[in-house]
């Protein structure tokens, strides 16, 4: 190896070169790990093919070539050549990219720069997400002690209505079934539109009025996760450990959803320092969700299938043996979940301990996957939108987070980042 390749594979940024025909000519061993491409597969590739065809630009390419002014583009989402497959472990890449022209003699060529800062967009995207929830978390704060003390009043006096009248007692005090109007319900007949109304639907009702103040005390436990910092005792843990004690407490739910869940532990994982509990939530929310997925899923196949079935094209199809061969017994196919565990040795400073959970349920589209971790986001028909937020909250206090890769129709990779 010369001293000038030597020099161009250990820069920290990659280095790409095309001529004057926009064939590529080098890339640098960043380039090649950044992109994908080989220097010894090049055959031929063009700078629209590397760019994916991105017409802006081919233009300030062409700008340069002609001008030789240099062009710099300071946020570029960089598609390596594995994005064209529709693979959901690839992943774009944030680039500072910078084009000039250079000449070889009479020779023209187009040099291209490449600087990878998609940590930096990642964490730069973190704050601004911090500070969102910062925001959130003030006005939660404010409004949670006005809402929690009338909610508590209302419950109270509802409970106390139960207790006292829900039933006859031995004292006289007269049940709902037995009250009347001179109990002082004058008024409270059919002619109010109370008609076949009776102490028994009233004590349905403060049973209703119980739930659902118990409900949005819930929920608002649920904001307050958001607005405080968790208070919560540290000790050495075992992540493996964790992650199969709460697969053997959900095993219940896979079984009756028909859910598989594959575990591959590293033995090797060091104990960490953290919140037992903490992360006891946070993975116990990420499988729920895989679960939810998985189980959307196997409703939507469910549903296709049966409608494909009623229909005029079943006459095309001369067999029951070849229903079965073209939708197989789709209620009853298991879903996937694959649980992983490993070091990450592609971060350092710190190390991390990487947790994945793997599905092949509904996945996630593109547009909402830009809304995932925003409070009250939720694609769920019955969710609050909290339990990612949460998770993510709880993750950066540890000094680590979650990272999810996801596709329509095409499963969800959640990966959970905890540093060693």
């Amino acid at each position: 190896m010369g001293i000038n390749s030597l020099i161009l594979n250990n820069l920290n940024y990659s280095v790409i070169l095309f001529d004057e025909n926009l064939v590529l000519k080098f890339l640098n061993l960043p380039a090649q790990e950044l992109t994908g491409y080989s220097d010894r597969f090049l055959n031929g590739i063009t700078l629209g093919r590397f760019f994916n065809n991105n017409a802006y630009i081919e233009e300030k390419v062409k700008n340069v070539m002609q001008t030789g002014e240099g062009f710099i583009e300071f946020e570029y989402k960089f598609q390596n050549k594995y994005l064209n497959i529709n693979n959901i472990h690839n992943i774009a890449k944030y680039v500072i990219l910078e084009i000039s022209k250079i000449t070889d003699g009479d020779k023209p060529y187009i040099l291209v720069s490449l600087k990878d800062i998609t940590r930096f967009k990642e964490m730069d995207n973190n704050i601004k997400s911090e500070e969102k929830i910062e925001d959130l978390s003030r006005f939660i704060a404010e409004m949670a002690h006005e809402i929690k003390n009338p909610l508590g009043g209302i419950k109270a006096s509802a409970a106390y209505l139960r207790k006292k009248f829900g039933a006859s007692k031995s004292n006289g005090v007269k049940g709902f079934n037995e009250l009347n109007g001179s109990d002082g319900f004058n008024g409270f007949n059919g002619s109010d539109g109370f008609n076949g109304f009776n102490g028994s639907d009233l004590n349905n009702f403060l049973e209703i009025i119980i739930k659902e103040s118990e409900r949005i005390n819930n929920l608002i436990e649920e904001l307050l996760a958001l607005s405080k910092k968790h208070k919560t005792k540290i000790s050495a843990v075992n992540i493996n450990k964790i992650i199969n004690e709460i697969t053997i407490m959900e095993q219940a739910e896979f079984s009756a959803k028909n859910i598989e869940v594959i575990k591959e532990f590293d033995p090797s994982l060091p104990e960490i320092y953290a919140s037992e509990n903490a992360l006891i939530q946070v993975f116990l929310n990420l499988l729920k969700n895989s679960v939810d997925a998985v189980n959307a899923a196997k409703a939507s196949e469910a549903a296709k299938a049966a409608n494909y079935k009623s229909t005029e094209s079943m006459k095309n199809i001369k067999s029951i043996k070849s229903i079965k061969k073209r939708w197989g017994y789709v209620g009853n196919t298991a879903g996937k979940i694959k649980i992983i565990t490993k070091i990450d040795y592609t971060r350092n400073n710190p190390k991390f301990i990487k947790i994945e959970f793997i599905d092949d349920g509904c996945g996630i589209s593109k547009n909402d996957m830009n809304n995932i971790f925003v409070p009250f986001f939720t694609t769920k028909e019955k969710g609050t939108g909290l339990g990612l937020a949460v998770s993510q909250k709880i993750m950066h206090e540890h000094g680590g987070f979650i990272d999810i890769s996801s596709a329509k129709n095409r499963g969800t990779t959640v990966s959970v980042y905890i540093p060693i």
